[in-house]
């Protein structure tokens, strides 16, 4: 019997004692896992902190790129329409007077007083403050027609003064006539003392080539006035009415003078006292005008420029009646400056 109960007793031992063994085989690896897991968690952490300490840094760096890229953005844009200002006047000192003109010109094709088939260039720039106003299409070359009359006349006045030609009687009268008429006979007989309109043409670019960019003469008036083949663009007039008002070519003032003299009746609803240079030019494919206008205001004395061109392919039927309607647009247009001028310069 004794044996038998020590037996059962040992097996018992023997089992509880398998029993916590295996207990304490299977507690082992879960503390294990515990361990592995709260080092994970902490290396989770670390990585979660310093993907968020950078993202922190990216967007903060996002947050201010923006504001160095407008700044670049604004330098080169500004640099651009310097350039722009220089040459062809694309920078608008007035973007309210810039929009009204272009609703004007578009309602001038819907309504069809411009055609669909002509072109039309116009600019306008502040003497005295150095700036553009206007500007739709400035460089694109376009028919001279007798506005490249002003071209002829500096032409022959570079050779006076380099002593190749003599100012005389005839030519004094040649020039008037040339300009405050628009006689095609005397214009043709300044070209023909400079050389020809070849002559004319290289003179000019050679020695004026800041100015004369777009600007192509090729050609004599024809008999009738039919000159359809030389060329300038708004930009070329712009810069020869700059450089006559600022005197920086031969015999300045006396070009002033003679462009004074025409009839201003292109120049819009403007003040008596507003003095006007200009000259103009017609043909049955081209209307177009330059000119100065100056005034005094509230602020002394005030000058701007003002250049409007019509032109098409070809020859229109109703000669008369179609040079009526483009000058009515060209004074329109002419106006609508003239007035917002008016209003920011206090003219008396």
């Amino acid at each position: 019997m004794e044996r038998t109960v020590v037996k059962r007793y040992s097996s018992s031992k023997k089992s509880a004692i398998l029993i916590k063994g295996r207990f304490q085989q299977k507690k082992k690896p879960i503390r294990k896992i515990s361990k592995l897991a709260n080092r994970e968690l902490l290396k989770v952490a670390f990585l979660a902190t310093l993907a968020f300490i950078c993202l922190t840094k990216m967007v903060y760096k996002l947050q201010a790129k923006p504001e160095r890229v407008a700044s670049s953005n604004i330098s080169i844009k500004n640099l651009a329409n310097k350039e722009a200002s220089l040459v062809s006047g694309e920078q608008h000192v007035n973007s309210e007077l810039q929009m009204r003109f272009e609703d004007f010109i578009k309602e001038m094709y819907q309504t069809g007083v411009i055609k669909p088939e002509e072109r039309t260039a116009w600019l306008a720039y502040d003497l005295v403050n150095k700036k553009p106003i206007i500007s739709i299409n400035a460089d694109l070359p376009m028919q001279s027609a007798s506005m490249i009359k002003p071209f002829v006349a500096l032409a022959f006045f570079h050779k006076v003064r380099d002593g190749q030609l003599q100012q005389t009687n005839q030519s004094e009268r040649f020039l008037r006539l040339m300009i405050q008429h628009s006689w095609n006979t005397a214009t043709n007989w300044l070209m023909m003392q400079v050389g020809g309109p070849k002559a004319v043409n290289d003179l000019l670019h050679d020695n004026y080539p800041d100015i004369f960019q777009q600007t192509s003469i090729v050609e004599y008036i024809p008999p009738g006035g039919l000159t359809y083949k030389n060329m300038s663009s708004a930009s070329d007039y712009n810069r020869f009415l700059i450089a006559i008002w600022s005197g920086e070519v031969p015999y300045a003032n006396e070009i002033k003078r003679l462009m004074g003299l025409a009839n201003p009746g292109r120049s819009g609803e403007i003040m008596p006292c507003t003095n006007v240079c200009h000259k103009s030019g017609t043909t049955a494919r081209m209307c177009g005008d330059m000119a100065i206008l100056e005034s005094t205001g509230k602020y002394g004395l005030h000058a701007y420029t003002f250049i409007g061109i019509i032109d098409r392919d070809d020859s229109v039927d109703d000669y008369l009646r179609w040079r009526r309607i483009k000058i009515d647009v060209i004074r329109k247009a002419s106006t609508m400056v003239y007035d917002t001028m008016k209003s920011m310069y206090k003219y008396s």
